[in-house]
């Protein structure tokens, strides 16, 4: 061998170990829960041409039980004619909905005309008090546009662009009578760029403060897999060179660091990367879900049907067509109640693919280096990356019907969508039909709502298990998920008044009254007058850790004098927590039971 040869080998060889070495030392810090990737990412390409096969979880076959108090499925229904115009005027008999194929009854259809008008917090006039209150005139139905810039499943180079589209719009117009809003999706939830606002000038200052980063997935190189060109079988390391390479023609080649050096190279860093991609990937979809659910909670005090632009390089995990069921690796239930929670807060989601114009053609980032080998075929990788990309836009389309929104794909047109977006919140129909009872099974229940020759834009369908017919069954999730939120949620409109703290035991006693409003509490009068709501508070140090907790319940039957007590000034209860002198955050959380809303409260504490 050369001395230049000898010299390229060292080279390859430094870098294979030193790769290697920053993924192991990356496996042992982290220490991740090794989970079920939610699609196969990181194997090689399939021989025969087809994507592998995902693996979509199951239903429970428990039948449902359902409660003796009526429920109703409610249909945000934006009806156009051809040309994409708004129809008013249609009646209840203009309607026909059906659930699983069969015709429903429709219970009523009310013509919805939102309002527009600046939306904040109710003014407090006590500086210890602190309030997620919205001031919303006659609680009448708001025009909110939410665009969120997807920073976890979105490349740093397809971040910095969707950022310039966005600015781009909001230089340009804004569609009139409309607020918005403008969020990024972070990896630990949601960060608001700006609140409920109708200034362009304010959302394009938010947008300005957010930078581009490298993500979790940037990390992993895909461009790896492809030119490879095969599937991993068997173990790859340089203990064990015996793993096996099988190709598009079904041959199958021994990797050997003797016979073919680079090609077993590839597939050992290929090899040595998998796990992480799988923890990266469960990692976002966990990152995904959390913000879809803190967006819904967010703006559950505002009525009315709202749309999420959802600007984004794809999602990290598949849905089955049929079934509306999620791939394996994500928490099933955790995936059902979220975007119940979706549902139930009217957001219809517009997602806008972030990669804009792309090609499934190989491109510079593959290595053709290897095409004499016995895995190389140039058609196959076109077919797998055709595949990948089918899937990404295929999960768009499918969470754009699910919600009753419309995805933007292989295109720039960032404001098509927002205008799109405008346009469907302009004026819309509120339908309702009694829940069918009779049908215990639980899952996906397809809708399918048609207005004579009319175009239609609905929500395809919706879950139905035991978690969403009893919304006291996921109370401790929710009022978790609350309590680690960096955002207020405005379910449950409540207030919290701090009290002068007091000397206790070496520690200071800060004692706080919490008032929820009488609108934010539902009373069961066919039960007796029965409320149940769930409360927990903490004291958050500077550092995020939890200095103090506390949870309690009130699972009650009201008589004729506390329901009155109860309407006309709403329900009131004292807290207090002993804390060592200093600054903390207290996060106060109220979920009402019976209807799933949860409101929460931040205010500054100072122990001193």
């Amino acid at each position: 061998m050369s001395c230049t040869g000898r010299t390229l080998l060292l080279r390859l060889v430094f870098t294979i170990l030193a790769v290697s070495s920053v993924q192991i030392w990356a496996q042992k810090t982290t220490q991740p829960a090794q989970q079920p990737p939610p699609h196969d990412f990181s194997t090689m390409v399939d021989p025969t041409n087809i994507p592998p096969p995902l693996h979509y979880q199951g239903y429970q076959k428990t039948p449902l039980k359902f409660t003796t108090k009526a429920q109703y499925v409610l249909v945000p229904v934006v009806v156009t004619d051809k040309d994409g115009n708004p129809v008013s005027g249609l009646k209840k008999e203009d309607f026909r909905v059906e659930e699983n194929g069969k015709n429903q009854v429709i219970a009523s259809v009310d013509e919805i005309v939102p309002i527009s008008g600046a939306l904040h917090k109710t003014p407090l006039m006590n500086p210890h008090e602190a309030s997620n209150e919205l001031a919303i005139r006659n609680l009448a139905p708001q025009r909110l546009i939410i665009i969120a810039i997807d920073m976890v499943n979105t490349s740093f180079f397809d971040q910095t662009r969707a950022r310039r589209q966005v600015i781009s719009y909001l230089s340009e117009t804004l569609e009139e009578d409309n607020l918005y809003q403008v969020v990024s999706i972070e990896e630990n939830g949601l960060r608001v760029l700006h609140d409920y606002t109708e200034n362009s000038a304010d959302l394009i200052a938010g947008l300005k403060k957010l930078r581009s980063h490298f993500t979790a997935m940037d990390r992993i190189d895909p461009a790896l897999f492809e030119s490879f060109g095969g599937k991993i079988v068997g173990p790859v390391t340089s203990i064990t060179p015996g793993a096996t390479a099988v190709g598009p023609n079904g041959v199958g080649s021994t990797l050997s660091g003797t016979q073919d050096f680079e090609e077993w190279a590839l597939a050992e860093r290929a090899s040595t990367e998998q796990p992480y991609a799988q923890v990266v990937a469960a990692a976002a979809a966990g990152s995904t879900l959390t913000a879809f659910q803190q967006i819904a909670q967010r703006s559950s005090g505002i009525p009315g049907r709202k749309s999420l632009v959802w600007i984004t390089g794809g999602f990290p995990f598949s849905l089955d067509p049929a079934t509306a069921s999620i791939s394996e690796g994500v928490p099933f239930d955790v995936y059902q109640h979220v975007m119940q929670e979706l549902s139930d807060q009217m957001i219809a989601i517009y997602p806008v693919d972030a990669r804009g114009l792309l090609t499934t053609n190989v491109d510079a980032s593959i290595d053709l280096r290897f095409q004499h080998t016995v895995n190389f075929n140039q058609e196959y990788l076109v077919a797998d990356k055709a595949n990948r990309q089918v899937d990404v836009l295929e999960t768009m389309e499918l969470i754009a019907d699910m919600t009753g929104g419309r995805a933007f794909v292989n295109t720039n047109d960032t404001t098509g969508a927002v205008r799109a977006a405008a346009k469907d919140g302009s004026r819309y129909y509120l339908l309702s039909y009694p829940l069918d009872t009779n049908n215990r099974r639980q899952g996906w229940r397809k809708i399918t709502v048609k207005v004579g020759s009319y175009h239609v834009r609905a929500r395809k369908g919706y879950y139905l298990t035991q978690t969403t017919v009893d919304p006291a069954s996921a109370a401790r999730f929710d009022v978790d998920a609350a309590l680690t939120s960096p955002l207020d949620y405005t379910g449950v409109p409540l207030r919290v008044l701090l009290k002068a703290p007091t000397a206790a035991d070496g520690k200071r006693r800060i004692p706080f009254f919490t008032a929820i409003a009488p609108s934010g509490i539902t009373v069961d009068n066919a039960d007796n007058n029965h409320i149940f709501i769930d409360v927990s508070y903490i004291a958050l140090t500077p550092q995020g850790e939890r200095a103090y907790q506390e949870n309690k319940s009130y699972n009650l039957n009201l008589n004729a004098e506390q329901l009155q007590q109860l309407r006309a000034h709403g329900f009131g209860f004292d807290g207090a927590m002993a804390v060592a002198a200093g600054s903390y955050k207290l996060r106060v959380v109220v979920r009402d039971n019976l209807n799933g809303h949860v409101g929460s409260v931040l205010a500054d504490l100072h122990a001193n």
